[in-house]
C-alpha cells in the first residue's frame, strides 16, 4: 500500500479550499489539493484579464454567458455530463459547478453588489434564518 505523507486533503480550490490550503500550509501542515478542472490559460480562455470597454452589452447576460460576460467558467454549468445530481421535485433549486480550478470563485464575475434592505430582511422576507440587526 502506497503511504502519503499528506496530513490534510482538501478537495477543491475555491475560494474556500484555497483559503483552507494557504492557512494550513503557512502553518507548516502537508496539505494535498485535489481539484475536478483540467489545467487551462486563463488569459485565452477566459474574460477576466479583458477591459470593460471589452465586454458585450456592458457585461449583460447572453445566451452563451448566461451569467454575464466576466462569468470566467470554463467547464462546467448547470449540468455537468456524466454528473448527474438530482434534486426534490418541487424545489426550484439548481447548483452551478465549474470545473476549474478557483472553481466557483470563477463565476461570479468579479462583481460585488452593495447589499440592500432586502438582504438584511431574509427572515421578515422569506421566514428563514434571521434579519440583520441594523
Amino acid at each position: 500500500m502506497t503511504e502519503f505523507a499528506h496530513q490534510v486533503v482538501i478537495v477543491g480550490s475555491g475560494a474556500g479550499g484555497a483559503m483552507a490550503a494557504y492557512e494550513l500550509t503557512k502553518a507548516g501542515i502537508n496539505v494535498l489539493m485535489l481539484e475536478a478542472g483540467r489545467d487551462y490559460n486563463p488569459k485565452t480562455e477566459t474574460p477576466m484579464f479583458k477591459r470593460n470597454a471589452d465586454a458585450p452589452l456592458m457585461g449583460a447576460a447572453t445566451s452563451d454567458k448566461n451569467f454575464g460576460y466576466y462569468d470566467a467558467t470554463v467547464d462546467g454549468g448547470w449540468s455537468v455530463p456524466d454528473e448527474p445530481y438530482t434534486t426534490d421535485d418541487e424545489s426550484d433549486f439548481l447548483w452551478w459547478r465549474a470545473r476549474m480550478l478557483g472553481g466557483r470563485t470563477n463565476h461570479w464575475g468579479r462583481y460585488s453588489l452593495r447589499f440592500s434592505e432586502h438582504d438584511f430582511k431574509g427572515k421578515s422576507r422569506d421566514g428563514l434564518g434571521a434579519d440583520w440587526p441594523f
